[in-house]
């Protein structure tokens, strides 16, 4: 069993795998604070059960077997006597009788109640395979970028990159993209990111900016492959915006004639 001081190194992808496979209860929507505590107590209880079994099993004692009494056996007789030949006598059919018994009526069947198993408890998967990448404004500075690739284009893009999965490099290439026209890309800086993480926070620090992030990997000869390209992503500002509201002006015509009574619709029931 691994130690669980190593459990706050890992990520929360990994703790969720490693509590499914300890068969640990743990829900999707737990921050890591709170699987790390329920997978050590769980360790725990695991360590707890295996104690008790061992020390089951060297309580038991066995029983002694009991001696099976072995039957004396008869002294062979030294002179045989040949005893006479026994004649087969053949017996005669039994006729079977012309009345034949009443069947007895069989008690019905009881009708046993059907017995509802429960649904088994399913979590819901930790990827989907839609090839896409999802960046979000967090504050004026801060973005949050995830993503969920599909594995058979992630092994296309390996194998025409020539890397492997063990060596190769993923980056999140983030541009500052204009605002008009918007598909023009701008200046860019890269981010080393961990494929298997599957989200990461970016600081932008430029309040009002527009960005657009690429996720791909750097080649053996320093080219950039990108595989997936994100929504574009404008931060809100760190101040109060500069342009002002129109003031309006309202007008006696715009106020609605007052309506001095109310009069009782007529009631649906006839009398």
């Amino acid at each position: 069993m691994k130690p669980t001081s190593d459990l706050s190194s890992k990520t929360k992808t990994e703790l969720t795998a490693m509590a499914r496979r300890k068969k640990i209860p743990v829900t999707s929507g737990m921050l890591k604070n709170d699987l790390v505590k329920a997978i050590k107590k769980g360790l725990r209880k695991i360590e707890a059960q295996k104690k008790s079994k061992t020390a089951k099993k060297t309580s038991k004692k066995k029983s002694p077997k009991t001696a099976k009494a072995k039957t004396a056996r008869k002294p062979k007789s030294t002179s045989r006597k040949k005893s006479p030949a026994k004649v087969k006598v053949k017996k005669a059919p039994a006729k079977k009788s012309a009345t034949r018994k009443p069947k007895t009526a069989r008690s019905p069947k009881t009708a046993v109640s059907p017995t509802h198993s429960k649904p088994a408890e399913t979590d819901l998967p930790d990827r989907y395979g839609d090839h896409r990448l999802v960046v979000l404004a967090r504050d004026p500075n801060w973005a949050y970028a995830y993503w969920d690739l599909n594995p058979a284009q992630v092994r296309g893009l390996l194998k025409s990159a020539r890397q492997t999965a063990d060596n190769a490099r993923w980056i999140l290439r983030v541009y500052s993209a204009a605002l008009h026209p918007v598909e023009e890309k701008g200046d860019y800086f890269d981010v080393d990111v961990n494929l298997q993480g599957g989200n990461y926070y970016l600081n932008l620090s430029r309040p009002g900016a527009r960005f657009i992030v690429e996720i791909g990997v750097m080649d053996a000869s320093g080219m950039f492959r990108p595989t997936a390209q994100s929504n574009p992503v404008i931060l809100p500002l760190d101040h109060p915006s500069d342009t002002l509201a129109q003031e309006s002006t309202f007008s006696e015509n715009m106020i609605p004639p007052r309506v001095s009574s109310f009069t009782k619709p007529p009631s649906s029931r006839s009398q």
